[in-house]
């Protein structure tokens, strides 16, 4: 049986993510789903630094596109004939992989920067309990 375009494509996007979620299971040290780790630390952090690091939410919104597309080739909703997407998303994961390992992904940048906890505004009670001090 010929294997269609769409199966080594899926193929490809298959391996790649398999080898990706094991980068991302070792830097997150978690056993298993190191995206959905990554992405769930990447929710985690300040909201000032997804303005300071421009690319913050694509790259969050593009590695909850493959996690779906994994899951749907993992749990057989789909054939590996259909087909789900480009070579793209191997060669984005590839170069993921390598701000990874450069230490230039969007965790390693936030980890080097420091902010400062916002004082929280007082309340009208709390206001008025400090003039009756």
């Amino acid at each position: 049986m010929a294997t269609t375009k769409a199966r080594r494509t899926n193929e490809r996007f298959y391996d790649a993510y398999l080898d990706f979620d094991d980068q991302l299971c070792e830097l997150m040290g978690v056993e298993k789903d190191g995206v959905q780790a990554y992405r769930m630390r990447m929710k985690e952090a300040w909201y000032e630094a997804k303005e300071l690091i421009p690319e913050w939410e694509s790259i969050d919104q593009r590695m909850e596109l493959i996690r779906e597309r994994y899951q749907i080739l993992k749990q057989g909703k789909s054939k590996f004939d259909d087909v789900h997407g480009k070579d793209e998303d191997v060669v984005w994961i590839q170069i993921f992989r390598e701000r990874l390992d450069a230490k230039a992904d969007p965790l390693s940048k936030y980890s080097k920067l420091s902010f400062e906890k916002k004082k929280r505004n007082q309340g009208f009670f709390q206001r008025l309990a400090n003039l009756f001090k």
